[in-house]
């Protein structure tokens, strides 16, 4: 007999927006212990100083402290299910 066990996932993006544009960040896959962790790693976003970001095109950013400060982020979440056989 096959047991079947859903584990819920997240899959996440960042965005971060500002007076130079919206840059999209690669999304990746995380449980959901691991996205609580990361969206309260977040909650320092402004204070951390600068900021870096891989783009969904492949590109990196590095965004300077005073950009920083006057950008906002932004999180796309999607719960992802999957079975587990």
């Amino acid at each position: 007999m096959f047991h079947f066990n859903t584990t819920n996932m997240v899959e996440i993006q960042m965005i971060v927006i500002n007076d130079f544009g919206e840059f999209k960040g690669r999304k990746t896959i995380l449980t959901i212990e691991d996205c609580n962790s990361f969206l309260t790693m977040c909650k320092n976003f402004h204070s951390a100083g600068g900021f870096d970001l891989t783009c969904e095109d492949g590109t990196f950013m590095v965004f300077a402290p005073q950009i920083v400060q006057k950008s906002i982020l932004k999180i796309n979440k999607r719960i992802i299910e999957k079975e587990n056989v």
